[in-house]
């Protein structure tokens, strides 16, 4: 038999405490607008990443290089690494590998046994990038594809855990359908330079962003959200 209680009517009931607008002060220092969130984010991101000198050079090396340059380092980096984790990653695809601050953070959270197939158009970024795989001790996980995405991923074999696409914009368009027919049904796409815009209206590819935005939420293949800086995660059902 089930019996129903009450508490008898001199007991006293613990009521939730509200939050009384003006009745509290923050605390020196805390965040207290958007933007303030974001610069406590960056800042302590910035603390903790162990690969921030890897991100430095790849921005010294544009710098150097001129706009021709493609190497942009990814903001995600630690993130990259917790959702490698969460995942528990195995088998993982990064388009665009850059100097291999990406393929740093993806093999880092998918240790010790997660291997990072990553495709570089340029040849001088491999020889980099594979400089800096050997440095960090990771180079027998990483596998170093030379060529441009349309050319390498019609001859990879899937399935892969997760994919992070941060090549040019302008391949997008040819690479989603590859990037879905790769992923393991419940893995994880990720997505950047979608908003190309925030940076400046003088860059290429906004439009080709515009329309991958739109497939990617579209597409019932995928289950997408986005981040608040904008990088895109698709899940794969």
């Amino acid at each position: 038999m089930c019996v129903l209680y009450r508490p008898a009517a001199h007991a006293r009931v613990a009521r939730p405490m509200r939050y009384i607008r003006g009745a509290m002060t923050l605390p020196p220092g805390e965040p207290d607008s958007p933007h303030a969130v974001a610069a406590w984010v960056r800042e302590r991101s910035r603390e903790h990443d162990r690969y921030a000198a890897i991100s430095d050079a790849s921005d010294a090396h544009r710098i150097e290089h001129g706009p021709a340059c493609t190497v942009y380092a990814t903001s995600s980096g630690p993130l990259l690494g917790a959702l490698a984790a969460a995942t528990h990653a195995k088998r993982i695809l990064e388009i665009g590998t850059g100097l291999g601050y990406s393929a740093l953070w993806l093999a880092d959270g998918s240790a010790p046994h997660g291997i990072v197939d990553s495709i570089e158009r340029d040849a001088a970024h491999i020889d980099l990038a594979r400089d800096v795989f050997a440095r960090h001790g990771i180079d027998t996980r990483v596998r170093l594809h030379h060529g441009s995405a349309i050319e390498v991923l019609p001859r990879l074999p899937g399935p892969y855990d997760l994919i992070f696409s941060d090549s040019d914009v302008d391949e997008y368009a040819d690479t989603l359908e590859h990037s879905v027919r790769l992923l393991r049904t419940g893995g994880l796409l990720i997505t950047s330079n979608l908003f190309l815009g925030q940076y400046t209206a003088d860059v290429s590819g906004i439009d080709q962003a515009i329309a991958y935005r739109d497939r990617i939420i579209d597409d019932a293949r995928l289950r997408t959200a986005f981040t608040p800086t904008g990088l895109a995660l698709s899940v794969r059902v």
